[in-house]
Order: structure tokens, then sequence, then C-alpha cells
């Protein structure tokens, strides 16, 4: 699978709804505005800081960077992540190395670089912290109504705040 951050708009999107937990329920739906919604704030929010280095931006946040060995395979594979709780992003080094890394496609070659590869995690998780800090959850904006036997539920689609971190990272290093 080509990782999120190195497919197209739409196929990114796809990708990153179809991991999400509502997913079987929400296919019928039109997503297309709060999708959109998403996909703007990453953009908007990489291009008030673009031109600033990533992890000058993490030191001055105090953010903690912790590297996990182990080696992780749940059904949804995850090569970082950002804990508001502790300030804390944690990337999965096995992941990186032996999933990540080898299916970056050959157009990408440049970002094979293991500094780079740690620059585009940190991003990643850098728009999540946003998020928890000073903008609040993307996958809060707006919540999608699911039917679950006779009850209707309004639940978050959390593929909202990934789709927006893969936006603000493909904007943040022009990876178009």
């Amino acid at each position: 699978m080509v990782p999120s951050v190195f497919l197209n708009k739409q196929q990114l999107i796809d990708q990153e709804l179809k991991f999400d937990i509502y997913y079987n329920r929400i296919t019928r739906l039109n997503l297309d505005d709060i999708l959109e919604i998403a996909w703007n704030r990453g953009i908007k929010e990489a291009e008030k800081i673009k031109d600033k280095d990533i992890k000058q931006l993490i030191f001055q946040e105090n953010i903690l960077i912790e590297t996990d060995e182990k080696n992780y395979n749940p059904a949804y594979t995850i090569f970082s992540d950002y804990n508001s709780r502790e300030k804390k992003i944690t990337l999965y080094k096995k992941n990186i190395q032996n999933i990540f890394i080898p299916s970056i496609p050959d157009k990408y070659l440049f970002w094979k670089d293991n500094e780079k590869i740690v620059d585009l995690f940190l991003t990643h998780e850098y728009f999540h912290h946003l998020e928890a800090k000073y903008i609040g959850l993307t996958s809060e904006i707006k919540k999608i109504q699911i039917k679950i036997g006779p009850f209707i539920l309004k639940r978050r689609l959390r593929a909202l705040s990934e789709i927006a971190a893969h936006a603000f990272v493909k904007e943040f290093y022009d990876i178009w």
C-alpha cells in the first residue's frame, strides 16, 4: 500500500475513510463538504508555518519525541502518534523502516532518507498537536449521522483529522 502522503487528494481521502471505524455505515452519505473542510484546514494551517523548521517548532512547544523500537502490526499499522496529555510524539521505528520506507513510490525516492522520513512524521503529529492545543479537533467540526438499528446517532468521523494532517504535511513540504 502506498503511504497516504504520497497519494493524490482523492486517493488519500478514500484510503483514510476506509480505516475509519464508521466506514461501513457512511459509504452512502455525501461527505464532500466536510471532507473539503478537513482538507482545506490542513492546507491553511501549513501555509501559516511552512517556512519554519518542524523540529524547531516542536522544540518551542516543548513536545517530547520518543522512538519506539518494537514491531507493531495491528489491523491498522501506525508509524507515529501524538499523546496530547504527555505532549509526546512517538515514532515507531520498525514499522517505518519495514513497512513505510519500502512502500514509498520511486518518484518520491528523495523521501527515503531517514531524516526526511522522521520530519514527515513529526510534521504529521505536529498538526495533531495544533488540533489538541490551538485549533480543536478536525473530527469535531461536523458530526455525521449514522443509523444503528432503530437509532440515529451523531458521531465524529476520526478520518477527518487524519485527512487534515496529511494535507498539512503535503502542503508543508509541497508533496504534490
